[in-house]
């Protein structure tokens, strides 16, 4: 295998690997890309991770009540799972699946907005902060060189007029020394908010989420599509079959 084949399925180990990924809110991101984004053929191992990791989950779930919404929610997907799964008892299970990762994805949703919320509500007060020290800084220099020019021009000023220069200058010393360390807060607020956004699933592709799932569960089987296999030192995994 060349080197670039190497590479490649080492990548694609990485992203197939489930181990040590919780499903939660805060892991909900990594989860979803990483079941939407994979790659079949999958080795066993990583196929039996995300097996235990949905099933261990969904086995402590406690469903909602059939709420008119929710009835709403599972007649919106029946099709698709139809479309995919002729079992009963699979298509049974599969919504169960789809109603916690539902779930899971709106308590996500809600920590993600109070996380940006909280994030630009900091940002903001550094940014009033910033034009604070700016402000006051710029007031005490003026006020510094005013007090220099009544020197100047008195004859004999008085000991309060020679040292206010100097305490107005420390003031506004004071003030401009701040500004470097809220640029530094502004560049990592800023990262933090970023990560926020990035991390944030907006929406679920519901088709393709049960698509993938019915496939690594077991609950489907589509012609010419393999979706785990057994690797020994004779394979070539640049042969594997993609879906």
């Amino acid at each position: 295998m060349s080197t670039q084949g190497i590479d490649l399925a080492q990548a694609r180990d990485v992203a197939h690997d489930f181990s040590g990924l919780s499903l939660t809110p805060a892991n909900f991101h990594a989860f979803y890309t990483k079941v939407i984004s994979l790659r079949f053929p999958m080795q066993v191992a990583h196929v039996l991770e995300l097996r235990y990791l949905i099933n261990h989950t969904v086995d402590q779930y406690k469903e909602p009540p059939l709420t008119p919404d929710y009835r709403q929610f599972r007649d919106s997907l029946q099709a698709a799972i139809d479309s995919f799964i002729d079992s009963q008892r699979h298509s049974e299970r599969m919504l169960n699946i789809l109603s916690m990762l539902r779930d899971i994805h709106y308590v996500h949703s809600i920590d993600s907005r109070n996380a940006e919320i909280r994030l630009r509500e900091a940002m903001e007060a550094n940014r009033m902060q910033h034009l604070k020290s700016i402000r006051y800084g710029l007031f005490f220099i003026l006020a510094a060189v005013s007090f220099v020019i009544m020197w100047l021009t008195l004859g004999e000023p008085s000991i309060i007029i020679k040292l206010l220069p100097a305490g107005y200058s420390y003031f506004a010393l004071r003030f401009f020394h701040k500004l470097p360390e809220l640029d530094r807060n502004h560049e990592k607020l800023t990262l933090e908010l970023n990560e926020v956004l990035r991390r944030r699933v907006r929406s679920i592709n519901w088709k393709t989420l049960i698509h993938k799932l019915a496939l690594v569960l077991g609950f489907k089987r589509v012609p010419g599509v393999e979706v785990f296999h057994i690797e020994n030192e004779f394979e070539n995994r640049e042969t594997s079959v993609y879906h």
